[in-house]
């Protein structure tokens, strides 16, 4: 794998394969799921600067606004991957609140909630695939990309620990599923990572599939950031990192205050249309509600 030397941000110092599965997760749910899904199959097949290629192209022609960080990023991908950066240079930049923001939704669509034959149709690959950590799933109820799909979307989100390949694991888990008949979105969330708020909001709506894992190991399912710092714990695992003990602890508190019926910590209960309010995607109008 190829490696690069330390630099700035939150992808200095990792090879260059995981800086462009990193990035494709920046890009998640503002380009067509159809072209991550293809870059990211160009990724694990090693074609990073093909990879690369085709995400500019689709952001340029989408048009796709991205930060002036993710376009440095681009820059310097292009620059490691011996790619023209010309594309690049024509990307719109845009401020951070004018991002593409989405809503997802607990519930199921004709009847079939969203982890339904998810782990038939993925099992077998995830005994084989190293260091996976938890795996789970939800209906996406917004559009994603100018070439959007139909909505609702499958979204299969998946944790995979140090020793894990991102890239490889979301490939082949969107294969499996395709085979089975399955449209989904893969993403893959290495540990250690700090989610994007497109993956914040999916994972607070999203259900776990059981599926049967060589690697037991448990990951609390990250929750939205908090405006609060959580207290000690009487005698944590000394396993755990203290970033997943702090998700843990906010895993179980949040699932407690379900339990009870109690608002969150803004005083408003968990619900999807207050915590995803926007009415446009992309200039596309929201679709009507329909999860049964």
């Amino acid at each position: 794998m190829t490696q690069v030397s330390p630099g700035k941000g939150s992808w200095a110092g990792v090879a260059l394969p995981v800086r462009v599965h990193d990035l494709l997760l920046v890009l998640a749910g503002r380009l067509d799921d159809d072209a991550l899904a293809d870059a990211r199959e160009l990724l694990a097949s090693a074609e990073v600067d093909r990879a690369l290629e085709l995400v500019a192209g689709c952001v340029v022609a989408g048009p796709v606004g991205v930060s002036k960080g993710e376009r440095d990023e681009l820059l310097a991908l292009f620059a490691l991957a011996n790619a023209d950066p010309t594309v690049v240079e024509r990307l719109r930049v845009v401020e951070p609140d004018l991002m593409t923001r989405h809503r997802f939704g607990v519930g199921k669509v004709d009847g079939v909630g969203a982890e339904q034959g998810v782990s038939e149709a993925i099992g077998k690959v995830l005994e084989a695939l190293p260091d996976i950590r938890a795996v789970w799933a939800v209906w996406r109820l917004t559009p994603s990309g100018a070439a959007t799909g139909a909505v609702p979307h499958r979204v299969v989100l998946i944790g995979v620990g140090p020793t894990g390949s991102a890239a490889a694991t979301a490939y082949r888990v969107e294969h499996a599923l395709r085979r089975a008949g399955l449209t989904a979105s893969v993403e893959v969330l290495r540990d250690g990572t700090e989610p994007t708020d497109y993956h914040h909001t999916a994972m607070r709506y999203a259900t776990e599939v059981h599926t049967p894992r060589k690697n037991t190991t448990v990951v609390a399912k990250p929750t939205p950031p908090k405006p609060w710092a959580a207290g000690p714990t009487e005698d944590p695992d000394e396993s755990l990192n203290d970033q997943e003990l702090g998700l843990l602890r906010q895993l179980q508190e949040e699932l407690a205050r379900r339990e009870q019926g109690e608002p969150d910590l803004n005083g408003q209960p968990y619900d999807w249309h207050d915590a995803n309010t926007s009415t446009m995607v992309n200039g596309v109008p929201l679709p009507p509600d329909n999860l049964s």
